[in-house]
């Protein structure tokens, strides 16, 4: 089982890692629990449907970041990046802190 940056769930937009970091070994030591000592692969495949489930941007985002074309991107981040309100609530709460997403629920 791999966590963290060794399973590569650094976010993209922002490279920053601790939270994955810290919620990936979570459920890394919540799948460990609940093997009980039998350690199959069929028994922690459920480490790798959580981490999915938590950190997997889904196809769509995926696909839009494709979709723009590089200049058009360069030319609204400058735009974009000089607006206070832009920089605070969008780049650093959502894109870096991931302020919004819920909290880790472990059982």
């Amino acid at each position: 089982m791999l966590i963290g940056d060794a399973a590569g769930l650094a976010y993209s937009q922002s490279g920053e890692g601790i939270r994955p970091a810290i919620e990936s070994g979570l459920l890394a030591a919540s799948t460990l629990i609940e093997a009980n000592g039998c350690y199959s692969r069929h028994r922690l495949e459920l480490y790798q449907q959580r981490c999915r489930a938590r950190f997997d941007a889904g196809p769509l985002l995926r696909s839009l970041s494709h979709a723009v074309p590089t200049a058009l991107m360069a030319k609204a981040a400058g735009r974009l990046l000089d607006v206070p309100w832009f920089v605070r609530h969008v780049v650093l709460n959502r894109w870096f802190l991931h302020a919004l997403d819920p909290a880790l629920a472990i059982r």
